[in-house]
């Protein structure tokens, strides 16, 4: 089963005609208890003329709260576990937005080796090894993890220890390509592996708003049909009169 990513589900819960489930699972359960109360069908007084109406809506709204309890469930899930760098940073533009100087992502590289699993750690190993981005270095002193990143003159640098190797990774980087290339390259490296972290987070997320939409669909075939059922009878009584 495909997860997705962190910032996919960033851009999937801002869209705003999902609140409204936010806002039915809040409501619902006062309102119910108010109607409960009251009599059914209810009798009202309109001119003069007493009437009578059915405190029923064309599906169970049962249905439908428990769609939005799988959502805010979803939703919950995310606000607690999607990493802040992917909250604070959804692009590259947002991070520009923060004006940081290049030496900043390796403040933010540390960050991410702190509570990177294994895999993630190799992913981003491999991937700075391939482009040249860091080097490896003699294991005189236990290069686990620095402590905290080293400010240079010209570079803050970072070492870390994956495979029982040590590496150097330093910002910003001293190579032929423009500034502004290896800063972006380096911080969707920094994205991407914070973005494929906490894979059983994400799985949660898909299942229960799968669940939700379960919920939802059922809710909507419902309303769907009792409306139908009112056009029916209105296009007949067009056609028989």
């Amino acid at each position: 089963m495909k997860i997705v990513r962190w910032e996919e589900y960033q851009t999937f819960f801002q869209l705003i005609i999902l609140r409204y489930l936010v806002v039915w699972f809040s409501l619902v359960p006062v309102v119910a208890g108010i109607v409960s109360q009251l009599p059914d069908p209810l009798p009202v007084s309109f001119l003069g003329v007493q009437h009578e109406i059915e405190l029923k809506l064309p599906f169970h709204w049962q249905l439908l709260w428990m769609s939005s309890l799988f959502f805010v469930l979803a939703l919950a899930i995310y606000k607690v576990l999607c990493p802040k760098f992917v909250h604070k940073y959804n692009n590259f533009s947002d991070y520009c937005s923060y004006k940081h100087h290049p030496r900043w992502l390796a403040w933010e590289a540390h960050a991410l080796l702190k509570i990177a699993d294994e895999e993630q750690k190799k992913k981003l190993r491999d991937r700075f090894l391939e482009k040249k981005y860091i080097s490896e270095v003699e294991q005189g002193v236990d290069h686990e993890l620095c402590v905290e990143p080293t400010v240079g003159e010209s570079q803050t640098k970072i070492t870390f220890k994956v495979d029982e190797k040590a590496y150097e990774f330093s910002m910003p980087i001293n190579k032929n390509d423009t500034a502004a290339d290896s800063e972006r390259d380096v911080f969707y490296e920094i994205f991407g592996r914070y973005s494929e972290s906490r894979r059983h987070a994400r799985l949660f997320i898909k299942i229960f708003l799968g669940i939700s939409l379960v919920f939802f669909l059922i809710a909507l075939g419902q309303h769907i049909f009792s409306g139908s059922a009112f056009v029916w009878a209105w296009a007949s009584g067009i056609f028989n009169s």
